[in-house]
């Protein structure tokens, strides 16, 4: 009989499993980022520099920030893994952001893409490597994932999971924060 009461809370407790998850994810929003071409990137910008903190550090990329813009990036990582330059214009943002991701032996090629909010208006940008295929296994080896909560997108940077426990020593490649 016993066992039969402990069973009749279970479909309680995954209701309320289901509604505490349901809630937590209103709070975070993703937004959804598209290719985009450098010549259309326009302004003033902000320009966070991720990465490259070491000979090897391959979870490098560049966003770029509008200077003046609705929203506020936070980098979700120590201060110490990223460096933000203010007041650049769009054509030396650019530049800067091509010339820091692209420093890896195994760079391929850069990747560009627009960041946009739920409207689709473009918030930012993201400049990002692809290394060769054939030195990782994939050309794109990290997620880049936006939230949005309130005026502020916070920014997640990790490793593709594979690449981290192949090349990397086997951790799960996810940022510690702040």
């Amino acid at each position: 009989m016993r066992l039969f009461r402990v069973k009749s809370y279970v479909p309680a407790i995954i209701l309320v499993l289901c509604l505490f998850c349901s809630a937590c994810a209103l709070d975070h929003s993703y937004l959804r980022t598209e290719l985009a071409q450098t010549a259309e990137i326009t302004g003033t910008y902000s320009v966070v520099l991720y990465g490259a903190n070491y000979s090897d550090d391959i979870a490098t990329v560049a966003l770029l920030i509008p200077v003046g813009g609705q929203y506020r990036f936070d980098i979700f990582a120590p201060d110490f893994n990223y460096k933000t330059i203010k007041d650049v214009p769009a054509e030396n943002a650019i530049k800067m952001a091509e010339k820091f991701v692209s420093w890896h032996p195994d760079f391929a090629q850069l990747q560009t893409s627009r960041i946009l909010d739920f409207n689709g208006r473009v918030i930012g940008y993201e400049v990002r490597p692809l290394y060769r295929l054939t030195t990782f296994g994939t050309t794109d080896i990290m997620y880049v994932d936006y939230f949005l909560k309130g005026d502020k997108v916070v920014v997640h940077i990790h490793l593709n999971v594979d690449v981290q426990r192949k090349f990397m020593g086997g951790s799960d490649g996810r940022d510690t924060g702040k």
